[in-house]
């Protein structure tokens, strides 16, 4: 990858690199120089796009081939994306602001080892024959690709969570549009453009169109000849999402906004928890939807911890996203900035005191640590995604409980105590898809990741990750020689 080079991104379609009007571009975030330019996909476009995957499903051979066949691919993937984990991480990082040992490490090694994983959970799809009919009746549940899946992609992990997609959709035989961010159109180009030319992937069945939502997403979710729509976003447009595709009754997977709240009892590991949060809290610039936002701590070491994670938080190495010792760098964009400015600016106004940080130079941002905040407040309620953390006191766990279950998000939330019947106990009561004990940001591709409340439905990784592209199908076959209504009413006769 050079910076010097503005890169012209392209549509994938049909197994073409196809060029478009009119133009979007991305920036670099070290210099604010035009980095990529991407053509928008309008209407026609995506028709096209659609017509190329669902020609792929239906006759290419794709969705009957043997689970082996399909996980070669998928294993072929894992390897490429290995092979180019550095230059494509360097992208990551110019493009979108995470620093570089995070985005190589964290997500783009991450993600091919997902590849590698789809392609074995690809062989262990299973169907059932149910032994509760009577002798004469094969009752068979036969597990089928749901068809042609649009995948929308984030900006925050424009590989990593693209993989998770497009990995578990290939693994049982459907076939893709991938849209990515219009914020990352080169990150999430430079995977797919791994696809381009591996044996035994029919044309068709990986297809990308660049574009903004507001045109390119909303002709993918409105297109009839979609099946499931798999989204990674806000929940705002998650909702949005989820009316247009109701008129057709698309299958849904959203993973939607978070505002992780992270329980801190006096009996924790206190140093290792100050750690972990202050990471949790500011790593990628708090551009993740599982970032520790909320963290409420029981009052006995209150001061104390307050006093760790500020001094943590002040000595956070914010920088280039090249830079080898970077922990933090640039938000995405300007109009990311521009939000979290937005709720910066309201401390004060909701009772808040801004202990540390709070100071904005271009797209940098200073880790933020506020306290004395209303639970209920604009600030510690809505998702700000950047790095910025509300502290709150808590005096119990059911107080503790109460602050973190008192959001309209359910995705990510973390319990810190020595005393295992607590940490048990507190996790079973916290309305989260992911809870973590002692520790923060550990994510498996073996393990299910997703929402509960307006954090989304459906699942991610995992098994569960690979059930939201299948749809089971009943067979029954009788092998009796009469029907057996006819039969019944006969010797009923």
């Amino acid at each position: 990858m050079t910076e010097d080079a503005v890169i012209e991104a392209r549509h994938f379609i049909g197994g073409e690199w196809i060029a478009g009007e009119p133009i979007f571009t991305s920036q670099s975030v070290r210099d604010g120089s035009v980095l990529c330019q991407a053509p928008v996909a309008d209407a026609a476009v995506v028709d096209r796009a659609v017509a190329a995957g669902r020609y792929a499903f239906e006759h290419s051979g794709w969705k009957e081939r043997r689970a082996a066949d399909r996980a070669s691919v998928l294993l072929e993937m894992g390897r490429r994306l290995d092979a180019a984990a550095e230059d494509i991480s360097r992208l990551v990082a110019v493009e979108m602001g995470k620093p570089y040992r995070l985005t190589l490490e964290r997500e783009v090694r991450g993600a091919a080892d997902k590849f590698r994983y789809y392609a074995g959970a690809a062989r262990s799809v299973e169907g059932q024959v149910t032994g509760a009919s009577p002798a004469h009746i094969l009752d068979i549940t036969v597990p089928q690709p749901v068809g042609v899946c649009a995948l929308i992609i984030p900006w925050n992990d424009p590989v990593d969570l693209a993989v998770r997609k497009i990995g578990a959709a290939l693994a049982v035989g459907c076939t893709v549009i991938i849209k990515p961010s219009e914020e990352t159109p080169a990150s999430t180009e430079a995977l797919v453009r791994l696809f381009d030319g591996i044996p035994d992937l029919p044309p068709g069945v990986v297809n990308l169109v660049h574009g903004p939502g507001d045109l390119t997403g909303q002709a993918l979710v409105a297109h009839p000849g979609v099946d499931k729509i798999s989204f990674t976003g806000s929940t705002e447009t998650g909702r949005a999402i989820m009316r247009a595709a109701s008129d057709s009754l698309k299958r849904l997977s959203l993973e939607c906004g978070g505002k992780a709240p992270c329980l801190v009892f006096e009996d924790c590991y206190l140093e290792k928890a100050l750690d972990a949060l202050s990471y949790g809290a500011f790593l990628y610039g708090g551009q993740s939807c599982t970032a520790a936002t909320r963290i409420i701590v029981q009052a006995p070491i209150y001061d104390e911890f307050l006093a760790g994670l500020t001094k943590r938080a002040k000595a956070m190495p914010v920088g280039d996203p090249l830079e080898h010792g970077t922990l933090i760098g640039p938000l995405v964009s300007e109009r990311q900035v521009e939000r979290v400015r937005s709720f910066l600016d309201r401390v004060a106004d909701e009772g808040g005191t801004i202990v540390t940080g709070g100071q904005i130079s271009g797209l940098y941002v200073t880790p933020t640590i506020i306290t004395d905040l209303s639970p209920t407040s604009t600030i510690a309620t809505q998702e700000i995604f950047g790095p910025v953390v509300c502290l709150f006191s808590a005096t119990d766990e059911d107080d503790a409980v109460a602050i973190a279950n008192g959001v309209r998000y359910g995705l990510g939330a973390s319990v810190w105590t020595a005393d295992v019947s607590r940490a048990l106990r507190v996790s079973r009561r916290i309305a989260a898809g992911d809870v973590w004990i002692n520790t923060h940001y550990i994510r498996q591709a073996e393990t299910p990741f997703g929402g509960w409340k307006e954090s989304g439905l459906g699942r991610e990784l995992g098994l569960a990750g690979l059930q939201e592209y299948i749809a089971y199908q009943r067979v029954a076959f009788d092998t009796a020689s009469r029907f057996h209504l006819k039969a019944w009413f006969d010797d009923e006769g």
